[in-house]
């Protein structure tokens, strides 16, 4: 297992966000959990005002569910570089179900997709993503802000 620090993150989000610069998105969309904090990252080194979220999960801990849920909604009406963002693509099962259905519900907008991690293995690549996942993965905001005591 690769534990994934804050160090980590702070080094890898210059990097990301270089390569995403290029895109010149006008929304960031965060995979809610595991998007979240990278979005946001991502959404002021990018200098997006509009982040939005949605929940969409294929696992449950470590197990992989049979389908896929979506569930919220974005509203990517005024978008037109919408930049999806999770931490990894794992199966990509996630991302092959959530962009096809932002894009049927949004056509006029124009998707990429950027996560720190991808498997080779994947059924979805992104468009953005510096590292290659050969193991399970533990990001920092997993570990560091679970509830161990009384704050």
């Amino acid at each position: 297992m690769l534990i994934y620090t804050y160090e980590h993150f702070l080094n890898d989000l210059v990097p990301l966000s270089e390569q995403c610069q290029s895109f010149q998105p006008d929304t960031v969309v965060a995979v809610a959990r595991g998007g979240m904090t990278l979005a946001h990252a991502l959404a002021m080194s990018l200098d997006v005002r509009n982040l939005q979220s949605i929940r969409a999960e294929s696992y449950d801990g470590e197990h992989q569910r049979d389908r896929v849920s979506i569930a919220g909604k974005c509203d990517l009406s005024q978008s037109k570089r919408v930049l999806v963002v999770d931490d990894i693509v794992d199966s990509g099962k996630t991302l092959a179900e959530l962009v096809p259905s932002l894009q049927s519900q949004y056509p006029s907008c124009e998707f990429r997709v950027a996560t720190l991690f991808t498997k080779k293995t994947a059924e979805f690549h992104p468009d953005f993503s510096l590292h290659e996942a050969d193991e399970w993965i533990e990001f920092f905001w997993e570990r560091d802000f679970l509830k161990t005591g009384s704050l």
